[in-house]
């Protein structure tokens, strides 16, 4: 009895667990805890920084240059495309 109280009931008298149950552990693989914290404020800061620089660009051509509104709202949409790629290929290669 002195066997079964020091290495526990199940457990017989070696002491280690079963190669069953260490297979298990090493077939689960590592668990999955989702996206790092602060991944999704990443995102937003870099597709509203993209659009935002690129917005600012061309705002300044257009005052420099003496145009009405045109290069503002091109420069829009290439920083939004363009931080919307950097997005894509930054986060989404984690996956």
């Amino acid at each position: 009895m002195a066997a079964d109280s020091t290495n526990g009931r199940n457990r017989g008298h070696s002491g280690k667990k079963g190669s069953g149950e260490k297979d298990e552990r090493l077939r689960s693989g590592p668990v999955d805890a989702g996206p790092p914290p602060g991944e999704a404020w990443g995102i937003i800061g870099t597709l509203v920084a993209g659009g935002g620089f690129w917005g600012l660009v061309g705002f300044g051509v257009d005052h420099l240059a003496g145009f009405g509104p045109v290069f503002f709202p091109i420069g829009l949409v290439v920083g939004m495309v363009a931080s919307l790629y950097l997005v894509i290929y930054r986060f989404g290669a984690r996956r």
